[in-house]
Parts: C-alpha cells; sequence; structure tokens
C-alpha cells in the first residue's frame, strides 16, 4: 500500500517538475538540441550551477527587452560554450570553452549589445558544429515577446 502511494505520488510530481522546467529544441548546425528554458530572474540566476550537461543538452536564457545578458562562471562544474542571440535569431556573438570559476572574482562574459538570448551548451560544441557569429536559428517555437523581467 505505500509502495502504491509513493509510486501514485511520484507520477503525479513529474509533471510538476516538468513544468516548472520548461523546455525547448532547438536546431545547431546540424544537431537537434534539448534546451532547459531559463525565462525568469530566479532561474536564469540559478542556471546550469551545480549541474552537468550532456551531448545534445543546454540551457536558453530568454532576457528582458534590452537587456546586455552577462554570464558567469561561478560555481560551475564544467566548461561551457556561450552563444549570444538577438531577437531574430541570428547568433551575435560567441565564447567557446568557457572554464568554470574556481575563485572570485570570475571572469564576466557581457554582450556587446543588447540581445534576447543566451544558449549555453557544452564546451567543444561551437567548433564540433562550426557555429559562427551571423548564422541564422530558428526561435519560432519561442514565445514572440521577451519576457517582463
Amino acid at each position: 500500500m505505500i509502495r502504491a502511494r509513493v509510486v501514485f505520488g511520484l507520477a503525479l510530481l513529474v509533471p510538476l517538475l516538468a513544468a516548472a522546467a520548461p523546455s525547448q529544441q532547438l536546431l545547431l548546425g546540424n544537431q537537434r538540441f534539448d534546451f532547459a528554458v531559463a525565462a525568469d530572474p530566479e532561474s536564469r540566476q540559478q542556471g546550469l550551477m551545480g549541474r552537468e550537461l550532456t551531448a545534445g543538452t543546454g540551457m536558453l536564457f530568454d532576457f528582458p527587452a534590452g537587456t546586455r545578458p552577462a554570464i558567469w562562471m561561478h560555481n560551475m562544474r564544467i566548461s561551457l560554450d556561450l552563444v549570444f542571440v538577438d531577437t531574430h535569431g541570428r547568433i551575435k556573438q560567441l565564447f567557446a570553452n568557457v572554464p568554470p570559476c574556481r575563485q572570485m572574482p570570475c571572469a564576466i562574459y557581457q554582450a556587446a549589445e543588447p540581445l534576447r538570448y543566451v544558449l549555453e551548451i557544452p564546451a567543444g560544441t561551437i567548433q564540433a558544429l562550426g557555429i559562427k557569429a551571423g548564422d541564422q536559428l530558428d526561435m519560432g517555437a519561442l514565445p514572440a515577446s521577451p519576457p517582463a523581467q
């Protein structure tokens, strides 16, 4: 009886966790990626801190209009590639093989201009897929309007 309650409880919890961490699929180069979406202040602040990535996964940060996104690698376990993307899906800036920050102060990787998105992907992906500034991504499945905050 207790086991049935635990299984039932887990069955109820899984959809709640999925709703709390929305995801989005995007094509980078010729590879499909599953991105966890961070579109609110709390999820953007937490980012991938303390987590790992597997091939074909990443995090998509969605920023409010007028934001010059800035990423740091505090409390990260792994190196990442950072892809800065404008509202129209054009890649504007890349940072490859960004290492974790082991000691403060940490380097900050900031967009040169206001942009909407930052994609965090496994280190080496930019080079492996030949991703470059100016490439166009299909962001059409994402909300048309940026988050309010």
